[in-house]
């Protein structure tokens, strides 16, 4: 089919059009990449860009002990070097000085908490991170944020929180100290009431120094704010170059890992190379442009005549897509920019209970409502406007998932959520952690057993010189006798620690159950005599069980330690083994606080405590269970709230293996 000379026109006004919209992006971000270079090569000297910050603030920027300046905001700047082009060379100050380098214009950029005063000063960009402070108190302090206005509080001189604290807080007496390690010294002398700092600065201080463990925080936060990048604000022109750098390392996802970074590393400065950007700004795109042309031009023809196949194909690969999608084991949405469902497979909607063309179309809170408790904090909408990944813990009824939210392309307008159940992982994680600490405090009551047995071997002879030589007195006699007596005693003390210590397999072997209980009595002999409690203990000598030694030590720790927890002062515990055909029984009954009877179907699921906050982890009854099934035992809980509580536990014996009455010659 020829075209007439107006199709020709119209053609041509075309393809005019296409090259202009081609070109014209290219030309554009060519003139930007050109004005960047004009103001970096104005504004940083000799090429050189200088960030000035606090020297003793970890780990977010430190002065280390080999002298380096290291942090995370310190490998942060790095980064930003990186992207910029432009070297950021960094400098250690105490803070207040620091302050005053950049508003002298000796340094270039700091990291700060912006307020009136520092914004008639300073240009700020876009924030880079978020901070909460906090105030840390002796650990036997009872403190709240109501006690400040009668506090003495160590502050940093030159702090964001001394302007706010002298607003909200005006009877408060400041205290100003250099930085955060050395208010924290003035805490433990006793010499001040509070530390005030950012929230991570104060937990590395407290936690790699044993003098300041025993802080802890007030348990709200002062106040949380972003911190920016600040700037003189004759450099203000440095501010849209630096956004746009401080949005591609989000986008890159070097957020995330820059905290696990701890050493700075010399990369060469980017350099700009004109043909190489004109050829990647015109060149591409115009020969984008002439192939599109030319492969439209042949292919045109046979466009349409594919249409109709290529239609079929596609809704069959349509079919077969959905199919995989709903084969997969994860749990997948799709959601709109505007919170509609578009799509999800049928695992999700097996899990959540609900049908497809029920929830299709519908606003996402109707589908996931039992894992989004509120709204106003959507990772959906966080996920839009950071345009990185978000990633969150959710639990459904007992199971405990991770949501991943990833922003789909431009032309999708949506996002894409992922459910992947982690319940198994965090319990091994948590056992893993747990299992480690064993390792090492077994290691150090080994290496303790052996320095103390040492004197007491001492002691010992000593003790029989004496007793061997000139006749002694009565006095003398006795006191040698005390003596004896208590190096028995130490001894004893530390066998029963080395046993229950000590790593053994997990290959099933005969034990004395009443031996064994002792042994877990007697671990908790200090928090049983500090609460007064009297633990009765009900199990004949000669019983012998068939069993893994590991396994019954955690079955034994970990309900006797609940029972125990569950006590007030004074309280009983009741402790009974005893046989029953082809299986043994463990008996653990409290008169303490009792158990909640809506509590009772949810006891035993991982992660459920009704403890307070950091004194339990809910997995020592989940690791009873655990144990318990795997041996095909059985456990029954009985309790009553304000009277106590009753765990039955039944575990079957092989026959040839089985519990039984042995006489101790059997032992060797």
């Amino acid at each position: 089919m020829k075209m007439d000379r107006r199709q020709k026109i119209l053609l041509a006004v075309f393809l005019v059009a296409v090259l202009v919209i081609a070109v014209i992006p290219g030309i554009k971000a060519y003139m930007d990449q050109e004005h960047k270079r004009d103001v970096l090569k104005r504004l940083a000297e000799d090429g050189i860009l200088i960030y000035g910050a606090d020297q003793n603030a970890p780990p977010l920027r430190f002065l280390d002990e080999d002298g380096i300046y290291k942090g995370v905001v310190v490998d942060f700047m790095n980064q930003l070097s990186l992207e910029i082009g432009v070297e950021i060379k960094t400098v250690p100050y105490l803070w207040e000085d620091a302050l005053a380098a950049l508003e002298n214009g000796d340094t270039d950029i700091c990291d700060m908490f912006m307020n009136e005063e520092r914004s008639a000063k300073y240009a700020a960009t876009k924030s880079i991170y978020n901070l909460r402070t906090v105030l840390a108190i002796q650990g036997d302090s009872d403190f709240t944020l109501e006690d400040i206005n009668h506090m003495s509080i160590a502050t940093q001189k030159g702090d964001y929180a001394n302007a706010y604290l002298k607003k909200n807080y005006s009877k408060a007496e400041l205290v100003y100290v250099p930085d955060v390690s050395s208010g924290m010294k003035l805490l433990s002398e006793k010499k001040v009431d509070a530390v005030i700092g950012d929230e991570p600065v104060v937990y590395y201080t407290m936690s790699h120094n044993k003098d300041y463990s025993s802080f802890k925080l007030i348990n709200t936060a002062l106040y949380e704010e972003d911190v920016v990048l600040a700037l003189n604000k004759q450099k203000s022109e440095l501010i849209p170059i630096l956004n746009d750098a401080i949005t591609n390392i989000r986008n890159k996802g070097q957020l995330e890992k820059i905290q696990q970074k701890w050493f700075g590393i010399s990369t060469p400065l980017l350099k700009a190379n004109p043909r190489k950007d004109f050829l990647k700004f015109f060149g591409i795109p115009m020969g984008a442009v002439l192939a599109i042309l030319i492969f439209i031009m042949v292919n045109n023809h046979a466009l349409k005549r594919q249409v109709k196949e290529r239609t079929v194909e596609l809704e069959d690969s349509r079919n077969e897509l959905q199919m995989i999608f709903d084969g997969i084991t994860e749990y997948i949405a799709v959601i709109s920019k505007d919170k509609v469902i578009m799509n999800a497979n049928q695992g999700l909607m097996n899990c959540l209970r609900k049908k497809q063309e029920a929830v299709f179309g519908q606003p996402c809170e109707g589908l996931f409502s039992v894992l989004c408790k509120d709204c106003s904090a959507c990772p959906i909408d966080e996920c839009l406007e950071s345009g990185g990944t978000v990633k969150r813990e959710v639990a459904i009824e007992s199971e405990v998932y991770e949501m991943a939210v990833y922003g789909l392309s431009d032309s999708q307008s949506g996002v894409l959520i992922t459910l992947r159940n982690v319940s198994i992982e965090k319990i091994q994680r948590n056992q893993l952690l747990q299992s480690s600490k064993m390792i090492a405090i077994g290691q150090l009551a080994a290496g303790m057993a052996h320095e103390i047995r040492n004197p007491l071997g001492i002691i010992r002879t000593q003790s029989y010189l004496l007793r061997s030589g000139e006749r002694l007195s009565e006095t003398a006699s006795k006191s040698l006798d005390f003596i004896d007596a208590n190096i028995k005693r130490a001894g004893g003390i530390i066998d029963n620690v080395m046993k229950f210590w000590r790593v053994s397999d997990d290959k099933p072997e005969h034990l004395n159950l009443r031996e064994s209980m002792q042994d877990i009595i007697a671990l908790q002999s200090e928090e049983t005599k500090k609460k007064k409690i009297k633990i009765s203990l009900d199990c004949d000598p000669n019983i012998w069980v068939y069993c893994s030694t590991e396994t019954l030590k955690h079955i034994l720790l970990n309900l006797s330690a609940n029972a125990i927890d569950a006590l007030d002062e004074g309280g009983i515990l009741r402790i009974c083994g005893e046989l029953r055909k082809h299986a043994f029984c463990v008996i653990c009954e409290d008169n303490g606080s009792g158990i909640d009877e809506n509590h009772l179907d949810t006891l035993f699921n991982p992660f459920f405590t009704t403890k307070e906050p950091g004194k339990g982890t809910g997995l020592g009854l989940f690791i009873v269970y655990s144990e318990v099934q795997r041996l095909n035992g059985t456990i029954t809980v009985d309790s009553e709230l304000g009277k106590g509580t009753k765990f039955t536990i039944v575990i079957p014996q092989e026959q040839e293996k089985e519990s039984r009455y042995k006489k101790a010659a059997l032992k060797y």
